[in-house]
């Protein structure tokens, strides 16, 4: 099975095309641009080189939680080529991905959030221990570390930590702190042999939290932002 994997959760896009558990090609860019300009050449780029143009059999997409306008155009994106491609579609969340990287360990994803905040959840052995959250970052590292066990901490608000880290909690080495399109499409084909797939009309990103400019619009009419 041929997947091509599309992530655009962070400020670094990347799209891959793995066959089977192998991957064929991966492209990673923190290009100026917006995702909208640099996207579809990205996904051009991979299909080339892995040489699968016509042979694919499936787009998985990273959902979130992470940036809203990211997930929007990635999500865009990957149901424009399911659709044109007649192929399956599978939507991964977004922190499971990191946990890819994690198959043996406990790790701790932290996705920017705004505001000190971070999408987090802990997974162990590449597999959910607690429900994803909004969270303070380091309040969400503390938590973690009380579990016990050595945690690896990855994401992109790494850099805002301003906690000394608990002895067993470590920073994840720099080529697995950020998601990537390979492990979206590895996590995907996991999901699909597992019979899971998603309508190419219905998936949606998986937010968590509601867009600031909604958060703003309901203060100014004196609506609760909370629900």
């Amino acid at each position: 099975m041929q997947i091509l994997g599309i992530e655009t959760s962070t400020r670094a896009a990347s799209v891959a095309v793995i066959s089977d558990e192998k991957i064929l090609a991966e492209t990673v860019t923190e290009s100026p641009q917006s995702f909208s300009e640099t996207l579809m050449p990205l996904v051009e780029d991979v299909i080339k080189s892995s040489g699968a143009f016509g042979k694919i059999d499936a787009v998985a997409v990273s959902i979130g939680p992470g940036s809203f306008t990211g997930l929007r155009i990635g999500l865009a994106t990957a149901k424009a080529l399911s659709y044109a491609w007649r192929t399956k579609i599978i939507g991964v969340p977004t922190l499971s991905v990191f946990a890819q990287n994690f198959p043996f360990a406990k790790v701790l994803p932290l996705v920017d959030a705004q505001k000190n905040r971070a999408y987090c959840q802990l997974f162990e052995n590449g597999e959910p221990v607690a429900e994803a959250q909004v969270k303070p970052i380091d309040a969400a590292i503390v938590e973690a570390a009380e579990t016990g066990g050595e945690i690896f901490l990855c994401g992109d608000v790494l850099h805002k930590i301003k906690i000394p880290l608990p002895a067993n909690v470590k920073i994840a080495p720099p080529n697995l702190k950020m998601p990537r399109a390979g492990c979206v499409a590895l996590r995907g084909k996991i999901l699909l042999d597992a019979g899971q797939s998603d309508n190419v009309m219905n998936l949606e990103p998986l937010y968590i939290r509601r867009a600031e400019a909604e958060e703003l619009w309901e203060r100014r009419h004196g609506l609760s932002a909370e629900k």
